[in-house]
């Protein structure tokens, strides 16, 4: 696959998550439904915690989001646990756009380039930043799955959504 290809894929993933976010509201994105562990609000910001920690460590980057965002929305976090006011679906929203941007930009010309350490899932070996970026839309489309899977189950237990 071609760094544009690639990149182009990024925008699509992002667009199709973008949508989906945009459409829902701020007084269902915290409501958990029985069977999930977590809200839609919290998969949103997994996302981007998730995407900025594979786009930037890997590559030797800073990371974009604070520490507020890892407390939040980091592995074995959950809503039930949170002690301050996450970000508005707004707010997310918008980092998700910024976040794209600054992909293309900070690493667009190197997906090539070998990471600064391998990146190891279910014993699967990622050495290239373009191998931990198209990683990275897997993950991203799996979490959009969890909020089209809650969205669905909220509409069945709330025919007013």
């Amino acid at each position: 696959m071609t760094n544009d290809m690639l990149l182009r894929q990024v925008e699509v993933v992002r667009a199709i998550t973008l949508q989906k976010v945009e459409s829902i509201t701020e007084d269902v994105a915290d409501i958990m439904p029985k069977g999930f562990n977590n809200t839609i609000r919290w998969n949103v910001g997994h996302i981007l915690i998730v995407q900025d920690q594979l786009a930037s460590n890997f590559a030797g980057l800073p990371q974009q989001l604070s520490l507020e965002f890892v407390t939040l929305f980091g592995n074995r976090t959950r809503p039930s646990e949170w002690q301050v006011e996450p970000p508005t679906l707004q707010t997310l929203s918008y980092e998700l756009k910024k976040q794209t941007a600054y992909i293309k930009e900070s690493l667009g010309n190197r997906l090539q380039e070998k990471a600064i350490k391998p990146f190891v899932r279910l014993g699967f070996k990622m050495e290239t930043i373009g191998e931990i970026l198209s990683f990275s839309l897997h993950h991203e489309g799996m979490h959009t799955g969890v909020i089209y899977a809650i969205q669905r189950a909220i509409e069945g237990s709330n025919n007013s959504f």
